[in-house]
């Protein structure tokens, strides 16, 4: 069975406003991209429930973490799952206040399902490229 294009679409969509979100310092924006029991799972913590993410998003923005940066996503694939889909992609996060510069790169693996609000999260896994981190890397959680 082909995954229909429009889905295709919207799932990218998806992922770009809460990548946007970010970008603006919008925690609630990014949380809105989770199923109701949508789960965010990154070296930092797993937080389930889009109060959990919104949460962690706000203490992240707070300390400063996403101050002049901009995400870019790309080489994004989706599958059909069971659950709906499943959602591969790359993240390059750059510093355009002082540079650009390149300042991390991850990877997206992430479950996605279709709500009577449109696609969201239920599972996104972020995995940091641990050589982003010199000596101080990050314990990886195992991908989704």
């Amino acid at each position: 069975m082909t995954f229909p294009t429009d889905d295709k679409i919207e799932i990218q969509e998806l992922c770009a406003r809460i990548y946007l979100a970010i970008d603006g310092n919008d925690a609630t924006g990014f949380a809105d991209g989770f199923a109701a029991d949508g789960t965010f799972v990154a070296p930092y913590g797993e937080f389930t429930g889009t109060d959990a993410v919104r949460t962690f998003m706000e203490h992240h923005i707070a300390a400063g973490k996403e101050d002049g940066v901009r995400h870019f996503i790309t080489n994004q694939v989706i599958d059909l799952h069971a659950d709906g889909a499943r959602y591969r992609f790359y993240i390059l996060k750059m510093n355009i206040a002082t540079g650009p510069v390149a300042i991390a790169s991850a990877a997206g693996d992430a479950i996605v399902v279709k709500t009577a609000e449109g696609w969201r999260f239920k599972r996104f896994q972020l995995i940091i490229d641990p050589a982003m981190f010199g000596s101080e890397k990050p314990a990886l959680a195992k991908a989704a």
